[in-house]
């Protein structure tokens, strides 16, 4: 996903919390969250008798101020093991039963024909809260400076990947969440000091930077990440939480955010958006679309329904230039079914014509806010005085919630036990109870995990986590338990392959998501050239980093990366930089060049050293696409771990 950026205009107002009388004062002077059953006190600086509007719930003392949540709240999304926003925030309100907006057809007509597409884009870091921090200088959102966590090499994930270029087009964006405080950041373009000489900015860290709470309904009028100043992560759509409706029987129950071509887009927003950029169209940023309630769902797939059934009566909010009608996933190791299911809609052709726009201007409180004027729990303090005065402040509901660190894990199978760990918030029983389906070594309730002695081929499992607190709440993850010895990888293929000597590689798995590519073209008859001829290639057009992280013994083991170039017509159009155990083995590799040609295989040969039970190879994304063919991981006793810089390194051309 492409754009450039222009000024961001934003509006600001003063957010919420004032008196109606001017010298009421209640504490806490921003809706606090409050878990379900869970108790809050209020106060205030005068002699007051309290109450709640009517339609709220919960109840409060009239006396004392101690509010008292109900028993059973329900979040409408959580990432990280957070509630995502108030409930009635705008971005969690259900728009179907709302009026068609007045401006619809001139958009519909404006919005060009590229059917509803969805795109795997942004990685997300997960850190503690005691990580360390770096002070952020904006060139876009300076009002935002300060103190941010940034994950650190090798382990942060990056939109784009680590090494792509900053300012080069490519949007890079870093999304953090620490669970342990429910804090959420969200950067534009992360470089180092010195490397903004484009607006210029020499003391700049980054283009735009925000960080907000889970709780929060202020919306980011001092300037956001995209071009409609709307936060990313509560508008994206995310692997656990589709695997939960699916499980249950659910639904995706917030706005998803898209893209659109600029050519289409206004120089102006409408609520809940805050900014803009200069743009030729007609379609505002913030303008938010529905599927047609009259669309024919009937013939699809289930978790394809379960995504109608989302644009139906949640709908999409227009957020950024780009592709068209591109809804915006993250990036994750998507499970065959689920990608089945986006091509399911892309090939449907589901063109603007079935969509129309929502004119949501009703639950509009204030254009700086996100609250709603539907389902807003409010604590009222009314003074004993005469006359009597009158303040309100509202309070968050906060449902049990729980999500996984990991989307996917990988085992080799022999390994020592390991603690399975969970993100739960919401409750202050934050015991878990932990399963498997089917299975592969054994599980305790309790979530420690033995691996079998061998497996004869790769297992793979789905192990759920589940709240006790809430047992309705869970979430899930795939395990997929590898052989012992050589781990061999052929990650194109959907089955595996025996090669020439009788090795059976293992088909697409151990990989952090992509997605094969098969391009025919003329191979030389090398043995085994079935393995380099469906290259693997990275989400989001190819642009972000591979990862392999796998848990195997401890020792020392030599990594063979297989490559061709299948998809450029000469060199210099892909590069990549290629990473064991977080240090570069071989930089700016070019495969065509590499290997003297199209279609033509290449090996890299990489020894490596694992002492944690960790082993972690990436191709990190330089420029073009970037792509592996297979892997493998051989046990290598007596070879020393790779010093640093590399010495000892293959290039293998294939004959």
């Amino acid at each position: 996903m492409l754009k450039l950026r222009r000024q961001i205009i934003v509006v600001l107002t003063l957010l919420g919390g004032i008196s109606t009388a001017g010298q009421v004062v209640i504490t806490p002077s921003m809706p606090p969250p409050v878990n379900a059953g869970a108790t809050y006190q209020f106060t205030a600086n005068v002699p007051v008798r309290w109450s709640m509007a009517p339609g709220s719930q919960g109840t409060i003392d009239p006396a004392t101020g101690v509010y008292t949540a109900p028993n059973s709240v329900t979040s409408q999304q959580s990432y990280g093991g957070c509630q995502v926003l108030p409930n009635n925030h705008i971005l969690n309100t259900r728009i179907d039963s709302l009026p068609t907006h007045p401006m619809s057809s001139t958009w519909i007509a404006g919005a060009g024909g590229v059917p509803v597409n969805y795109l795997p884009s942004f990685p997300v870091n997960y850190v503690n809260g005691s990580a360390q921090t770096q002070e952020m200088v904006f060139a876009y959102t300076p009002a935002n400076n300060g103190s941010f966590i940034i994950p650190p090499y090798p382990i942060a994930r990056i939109e784009g990947g680590w090494f792509s270029l900053p300012l080069s087009g490519i949007d890079r964006h870093l999304l953090v969440i620490d669970p342990t405080s429910c804090s959420f950041q969200e950067i534009y373009d992360l470089y180092s000091v010195g490397t903004n000489t484009y607006n210029p900015c020499p003391l700049c860290t980054s283009q735009s930077g925000v960080k907000y709470s889970n709780s929060t309904y202020n919306l980011p009028v001092t300037g956001g990440v995209d071009a409609a100043g709307l936060y990313i992560m509560p508008l994206s759509l995310r692997l656990q939480e589709l695997e939960q409706a699916v499980a249950s029987g659910g639904t995706i129950q917030h706005a998803l955010r898209f893209t659109l071509q600029n050519g289409y887009i206004n120089s102006s927003f409408v609520w809940p958006a805050t900014a803009y950029t200069n743009e030729g169209g007609v379609i505002p940023y913030g303008a938010r679309f529905r599927l047609r309630p009259s669309f024919d769902a009937s013939s699809f797939s289930p978790i394809a329904k379960i995504l109608l059934t989302q644009l139906k009566q949640y709908g999409i909010i227009l957020a950024d230039g780009g592709y068209g009608w591109q809804i915006t996933t993250e990036y994750a190791k998507w499970p065959p079914a689920y990608l089945d299911a986006f091509a399911e809609i892309a090939n449907a052709s589901i063109g603007p014509s079935n969509f129309e726009a929502v004119d949501e201007s009703s639950l509009e409180v204030s254009a700086t806010s996100g609250s709603t004027t539907l389902g807003a729990e409010t604590v009222i303090a009314t003074t004993t005085s005469t006359p009597p005065q009158s303040v309100r402040q509202q309070v968050v509901l906060t449902g049990v919630t729980l999500n996984l660190p990991n989307d996917q894990k990988y085992i080799q199978s022999g390994t020592p036990a390991q603690q399975f760990t969970a993100f739960i918030n919401g409750t202050s029983d934050r015991s878990i109870t932990w399963s498997m389906n089917s299975t592969v070594g054994t599980l305790s309730s309790a979530g420690l995990y033995t691996p079998p002695a061998n497996v004869s081929a790769a297992a793979v499992t789905t192990i759920t986590a589940k709240s006790v607190a809430n047992p309705a709440v869970a979430a899930t993850m795939q395990l997929t338990v590898l052989p012992t010895g050589t781990i061999r990888i052929v990650n194109g293929p959907t089955t595996p392959y025996t090669d020439s000597h009788g090795n059976v590689w293992q088909a697409s798995t151990g990989d952090d998501g992509g997605y094969p590519y098969d391009n025919g073209g003329n191979w030389p008859s090398t043995p085994d050239i079935y393995l380099y001829k469906v290259p693997f290639y990275a989400l989001d057009s190819g642009g972000n980093d591979i990862r392999f992280d796998i848990t195997v013994p401890n020792g020392n083991y030599q990594i063979t990366a297989k490559f061709a170039a299948t998809n450029v017509s000469g060199p210099g159009q892909e590069s990549c930089n290629i990473e064991a155990q977080g240090q570069i083995a071989y930089a700016n590799v070019d495969v065509y060049a590499a290997a003297g040609g199209l279609n033509k295989p290449v090996d890299f040969v990489i020894p490596a050293t694992v002492v944690n039970g960790q082993l972690s190879f990436v191709v990190r994304h330089l420029t073009g696409f970037n792509f592996i063919s297979a892997l493998q991981i051989a046990p290598a006793t007596g070879i020393a771990g790779r010093p640093s810089p590399p010495t000892n390194l293959t290039v293998t051309h294939v004959e």
